[in-house]
């Protein structure tokens, strides 16, 4: 049997488990006596009968994956939550020990859940709480491996100057919020806001790589392999923290990989309590939660030109990025994408405009700023920005309507 701190503290989560049946009711009677007893007579699981969860999940995985992902029935995902949670428990039922490679599929079993399911209401944050319990097992060893100087990761030419002939965006220290309201907000204006996140633990804590290896190594996320999603050879895959540290962050020959547009804290929400929401997100028209992303990657990765439908407070937390903005009003000299899937994108590129290949860029109004740990810059609705990263670069961006 495991330690008490990961096996048994687990196991007191399965009491508010058989109360999310009615959730999945309406799965097929097969898989739900399946579930059920699983579920029951937790005891009598063993390695065998973890084949049988395994199918099921498999079968889950295969009926999400079938057309839209927004279409999916929540059902099915909350099984693919409770399955994953009954695959946790019997893997760590049936363990001599927590070594670290039990630890490394119990973490898998965990994010597979995460990213595929979906929250049930008897617990919500089920799968992020069994984390929680079996990160307090992981006791990290720093890796001989990494061998380059975190400072020089970080470091970038403060001497390049606005070389773009573009209009520089306003930096405005802690304005009050009525003086965001109604300058920036009710104007639909981009502003930068300075030392409004100095208190922020993530400031310190992100520059050290060894940080997230410790709290999240094991960690699977969804990682952008390519320079921008606009190529045709740009894809995605499911590889853990520690090994996108090392083939991504520090390893800079290769293609460029990203943790870009990730809700990395929903799935991580240790990371949450090293940032705060900003007040200036207030400004709502919904009763919808804020957005909150996480873009981490190397130097050189870029966003292309484009613009989201919400507000957005993008907040720098290390290293530096230059970014691009464009009014809405300029949408006909940059050249969107034809294609439907695309068509939120610019062809354009601001740093070297193809002005044989798209004239009518020359009667746009470039904005442009260089933005620094600390610091956040404030994207209106449907305005165009194109995002290129100067060093190794984390930065939180905070969407609300």
């Amino acid at each position: 049997m495991c330690s008490p701190r990961g096996f048994e503290e687990i196991v007191k989560l399965k009491s508010s488990i058989s109360e999310a049946i009615e959730e999945i009711s309406e799965l097929d009677p097969a898989s739900l006596s399946l579930i059920d007893k699983s579920i029951n007579e937790i005891e009598a699981n063993n390695s065998d009968h973890i084949l049988q969860i395994e199918g099921l999940l498999d079968y889950m995985y295969e009926q999400v994956n079938i057309g839209n992902w927004k279409e999916v029935r929540l059902f099915l995902r909350k099984t693919i939550t409770i399955a994953s949670y009954i695959k946790l428990l019997i893997t760590l039922k049936n363990c001599n020990q927590v070594s670290s490679d039990v630890l490394k599929e119990c973490f898998k079993i965990i994010d597979f859940g995460i990213l595929f399911g979906c929250p049930i209401k008897a617990v919500p944050s089920l799968l992020q709480d069994c984390a929680a319990l079996l990160n307090n097992l992981y006791n990290f060893q720093k890796n001989s491996e990494y061998k380059i100087d975190d400072n020089k990761l970080f470091d970038c030419d403060h001497d390049i100057k606005n070389i773009y002939n573009a209009t520089d965006i306003e930096i405005i220290k802690c304005p009050s919020m009525e003086n965001f309201y109604a300058h920036y907000i009710k104007k639909e204006t981009p502003v930068i806001l300075d030392n409004c996140i100095d208190h922020w633990p993530a400031l310190s804590k992100w520059k050290d790589h060894k940080y997230f290896l410790k709290l999240a190594g094991f960690r699977t996320v969804s990682v952008e392999i390519g320079k921008k999603y606009t190529d045709s050879d740009w894809t995605q895959k499911l590889i853990t923290i520690e090994e996108f540290i090392k083939n991504y962050i520090y390893e800079t020959d290769g293609p460029k990989g990203y943790l870009a547009q990730y809700q990395l804290f929903d799935q991580i929400p240790e990371l949450k309590a090293d940032i705060t929401e900003p007040e200036y997100c207030c400004f709502s028209e919904t009763d919808e939660p804020v957005n909150v992303m996480a873009w981490y990657g190397p130097k050189g990765t870029i966003s292309p030109l484009h613009h989201d439908p919400p507000k957005n407070l993008l907040a720098q937390v290390v290293g530096e990025k230059q970014i691009f903005l464009f009014s809405p009003k300029d949408s006909e000299y940059l050249y969107c994408h034809e294609d439907e899937l695309l068509n939120n994108t610019a062809q354009v590129d601001p740093r070297e405009p193809d002005l044989d290949k798209y004239p009518k860029y020359k009667h746009s109004t470039p904005y442009y700023c260089r933005l620094k740990p600390g610091q956040m810059l404030y994207i209106p609705p449907k305005w165009w920005h194109f995002v290129e990263s100067l060093s190794v670069s984390f930065s939180v961006s905070f969407w609300w309507q």
